[in-house]
């Protein structure tokens, strides 16, 4: 079965405090679910910082068997022994917060990297820069909250998902909206 470790996404802002708090979970991403459930699965722990060292980097524990086997000031290695991972994350570098003006529910980045996507709880579609967070374009059409994104493989594609039960087929290029594909009508 394969597995992951997902990680608070700031984490390294929430672990500079003393006594500071992030969440990490392991997650089976690939099995046929409990027999009662259906569900797959996972393991929620903690990071606590105790301090911080003379040259910025905080002193972590982990718990549920969350294990930190290296922290510098912009990454950290943590394992899990138990399903046998280990994974380094990156803080980020540059935040963008004015993209979206309430959480992002969607995101990915297109092949070549210089283009993201994203789905916000402000029921807004956007394409922007990766590198400086200049929206590029505002897809507008679904009929609700748009629950997903996804840059085709070729990078020119946008595909949405959104709760009018839309799936949505975009141009990168000039943002039209040349397909959508409308889900059941009816029991």
């Amino acid at each position: 079965m394969a597995v992951r470790l997902i990680l608070q996404s700031d984490w390294n802002t929430a672990l500079r405090h003393n006594e500071g708090h992030a969440w990490i979970s392991c997650k089976t991403v690939s099995c046929s679910g409990d027999e009662e459930t259906g569900a797959c699965p996972s393991t929620q722990g903690e990071l606590i910082s105790h301090g911080i060292s003379n040259n910025g980097v905080p002193y972590v524990v982990g718990s549920e068997g969350f294990s930190i086997e290296q922290i510098t000031k912009n990454s950290i290695v943590i394992s899990h022994l138990d399903k046998d991972i280990t994974t380094q994350f990156f803080a980020p570098q540059t935040i963008f917060s004015d993209i979206h003006s309430q959480s992002i529910v969607g995101l990915d980045v297109s092949p070549a990297g210089a283009l993201a996507v994203s789905a916000g709880m402000d029921g807004l579609l956007r394409i922007w820069e990766t590198d400086t967070g200049i929206i590029r374009r505002e897809l507008s059409g679904h009929l609700g909250d748009v629950n997903c994104c996804s840059f085709f493989p070729s990078g020119l594609v946008v595909l949405s998902g959104g709760s009018d039960l839309q799936l949505k087929i975009w141009s990168v290029e000039d943002g039209s909206c040349p397909v959508t594909l409308r889900g059941h009508t009816a029991g």
